[in-house]
């Protein structure tokens, strides 16, 4: 009987996380609002109800409680699941300079031509009057 219990409940053990510590629990919770699920797109794993989302929490949690840094978490994710996954991607390389600095140099691209037209004021070229001669044709 006790053979029977336990091979039902022993698949509900496997998949529990880890207990943690307040302090451990505050940085895995911080951890997971700056990695974005894999399936939800612009969803951080701690508001996400997909599955994958789980195992990711579940993931990092494993981590935090095995001591790794966060840093370290962040680049396990990264390494599997891409850049793409981290909300704060590196600016490292011409693909993060051009990440990160992109929408500023946009923008100032913009004010300058804004600056440029706005500088140059009215079209001010005198037009000649029609004759009524020509209006006759």
């Amino acid at each position: 009987m006790k053979a029977l219990i336990l091979a039902l409940f022993f698949p509900l053990l496997q998949g529990t996380a880890p207990v943690l510590s307040d302090v451990e629990e505050a940085r895995a919770q911080d951890l997971m609002r700056e990695i974005r699920c894999a399936a939800c797109e612009n969803e951080p794993i701690s508001q996400s109800a997909a599955e994958i989302a789980g195992n990711m929490r579940e993931r990092v949690r494993i981590m935090v409680s095995e001591g790794a840094s966060d840093e370290e978490v962040r680049d396990w994710f990264a390494e599997r699941y891409g850049e793409f996954v981290l909300f704060r991607p590196e600016a490292e390389g011409p693909g993060g300079w051009l990440l990160w600095g992109g929408p500023f140099m946009l923008l100032l691209v913009g004010g300058a031509l804004v600056w440029q037209f706005a500088r140059r004021g009215p079209d001010t070229e005198a037009i000649d009057p029609v004759r009524a001669e020509d209006l006759q044709g």
